[in-house]
């Protein structure tokens, strides 16, 4: 039976490469729930989603990872974020139906960035940027890790219509030597031969013993991925103020409200002729917002 919803770390004993396995399944459904998506940008979404589970893993603190692609094609947004606790959230824009070619050329139309928000007092953001690469999200984020960290990594993703998972591979780092490279090679060599339905279907402990039945290799306890929304009636009263008073007080007119809804999660927030009144003015809370799901 299938890992459902986990993360993994595992370390290979007699080399310096440490790896990730990331199982999605209701933490995925759930994302796909708030919007109708077509095949390929569902795949594509559950593909980000696995690969900020696996990066985010990597990061040490607490803070938040974000993959995100901006394009002036077909493919608009692409988003995808996982905290230091594996809540999850994804989202993209697109322009109708696309294509394997017509997507792939939204894809090279457009930036890919690796954020990285610490929660670390006085801690710095980290952003990298590259332009996307290769034929696929595998493709682009391996080049990335080549081009703005200079780390071999590899990662294998595979996504069905109701899960997603990813497997990583990374040489710790260290300084390089031939013997390393051999078994760098070795390992990956060894992954390569992972098929789509495994990397979905099998238990992690077995997936690693059919990989990498003459190694040694530590499994790590898991732990829970879930869908976690971060929006906030906060954040809301931010975007209110960000549209400014003046715009505000247009939309108010012939309405009740103001409502603003998250497109992550569907959620929607209200806000009353008191409650606008009170975000502008200096130190006012609204205290009667409302939210609907």
């Amino acid at each position: 039976m299938n890992d459902k919803d986990i993360l993994q770390r595992f370390l290979f004993d007699n080399a310096p490469v440490r790896g990730e396995l990331v199982h999605l399944n209701e933490s995925y459904q759930q994302i796909l729930e708030q919007h109708t998506y077509p095949t390929l940008i569902r795949q594509l979404l559950g593909e980000a989603l696995a690969v900020v589970c696996l990066l985010s893993a990597l990061i040490k603190g607490k803070g938040r990872l974000t993959l995100q692609f901006r394009g002036t094609g077909k493919l608009k947004l692409l988003l995808a974020q996982c905290d230091h606790l594996f809540n999850i959230r994804g989202i993209v824009q697109h322009e109708g139906e696309l294509s394997e070619s017509e997507l792939l050329e939204a894809q090279q139309q457009g930036m890919l960035a690796i954020m990285i928000n610490p929660e670390i007092p006085n801690a710095s953001n980290y952003q990298g940027i590259v332009a996307w690469q290769g034929a696929s999200l595998t493709q682009a984020i391996e080049g990335y890790f080549m081009q703005s960290e200079q780390l071999p990594t590899r990662l294998w993703l595979a996504v069905n219509e109701t899960s997603a998972a990813g497997l990583l591979l990374q040489i710790l780092p260290k300084e390089k030597t031939e013997l390393l490279e051999n078994d760098w090679a070795h390992l990956t060599l060894l992954t390569e031969t992972i098929k789509p339905a495994e990397l979905l279907e099998l238990d992690n402990t077995t997936l690693l013993h059919r990989l990498y039945s003459q190694e040694e290799v530590r499994l790590f306890e898991g732990a829970p991925v879930a869908f976690r929304c971060t929006c906030s009636v906060k954040r809301c009263e931010n975007a209110i103020l960000v549209l400014g008073q003046e715009e505000a007080e247009q939309e108010l007119k012939g309405k009740q409200t103001i409502s603003v809804t998250c497109e992550f999660c569907n959620k929607e927030y209200s806000f009353d002729r008191v409650d606008v009144a009170a975000i502008f003015k200096e130190g006012g809370h609204p205290q009667s917002s409302t939210q609907v799901h």
